[in-house]
């Protein structure tokens, strides 16, 4: 506990404080925390809070005329970290110079290592600057905790699953982001309890349809979800049925959803062709 208590303090203080891979800080970092991410992101800091978000620093970094900058975003555990991710990465497109889950462009590179989303900026847009993206990277992971194993996504049934469509959600922002099931925290995620989805095609068993999987403490839990999502069901959706442990709707354009408590987790499919039974 005393050694990874000294190593988040070591990097609360300055990973970015020296030169990284010969591009040098040019002044000391800015530094946002909590609620004072909506100075540094015009747009989508409710995501951040809401996963998990404690800090970033930012420092602008040079090397003769050149200009880079590193945003290093810590949050609350591994698993905020991958969901920040999954919300930035789109289709990844990874560097074999780097082993730490991550996608490199010619404007910016992602790093997921962690509880840190490392993003490295190219402001230019320079081709000629593109591998100095994974240098920088790769000289900062030598200062940061090592890598996480985090099985948060493992329970996502594999077939027909799109790649790229896995998201992590733990409140009303990132659920509203796949389905609009009531106003406010429908499913009583509140910050705390960790929900996984993703999208799935043709193949899937089920069809084409967006699954959401959220495990609360107990059943008891995951029945007042359940019990709270029907009373806040969005006045657009038509309830087919409700029972002790289910409950079924036609959204708006025709389609179906189902929201299933078994045990202590609710699983909410939504966007289905078919309706329910």
């Amino acid at each position: 506990m005393l050694l990874a208590a000294a190593i988040l303090a070591a990097v609360a203080t300055g990973p970015l404080q020296e030169p990284l891979a010969g591009w040098s800080p040019t002044g000391p970092p800015e530094v946002f925390r909590g609620a004072e991410l909506y100075g540094h992101i015009n747009g989508g800091s409710e995501l951040y809070l809401e996963l998990g978000f404690e800090v970033v620093e930012v420092q602008a970094l040079a090397r003769g005329e050149a200009r880079l900058e590193v945003e290093l975003y810590r949050m609350a555990d591994p698993v905020a970290a991958l969901g920040v991710y999954l919300s930035r990465c789109g289709r990844e497109t990874p560097d074999p110079r780097l082993a730490d889950r991550h996608t490199a462009g010619r404007h910016q590179l992602l790093l997921l290592r962690e509880r840190f989303l490392a993003v490295v900026n190219n402001p230019s847009g320079a081709t000629s600057l593109a591998p100095a993206l994974v240098d920088v990277a790769q000289a900062l992971v030598g200062r940061l905790p090592p890598a996480a194993v985090t099985e948060v996504l493992a329970g996502l049934p594999t077939a027909g699953r799109i790649a790229g469509s896995e998201r992590v959600v733990r409140g009303p922002v990132g659920l509203s982001a796949l389905f609009t099931l009531g106003d406010g925290d429908v499913l009583r995620l509140g910050g705390r309890v960790t929900a996984v989805a993703a999208s799935f095609g043709e193949s899937a068993p089920d069809g084409p349809h967006t699954l959401v999987l959220a495990d609360y403490p107990d059943e008891a839990t995951a029945r007042q979800a359940l019990a709270h999502a029907t009373a806040g069901l969005d006045p657009s959706l038509q309830v087919l049925f409700t029972e002790t442990f289910r409950l079924g709707f036609r959204d708006y354009a025709g389609r179906f959803g189902l929201v299933v408590v078994d045990g202590r987790r609710l699983t909410l499919r939504c966007n289905l062709v078919k309706a329910p039974v």
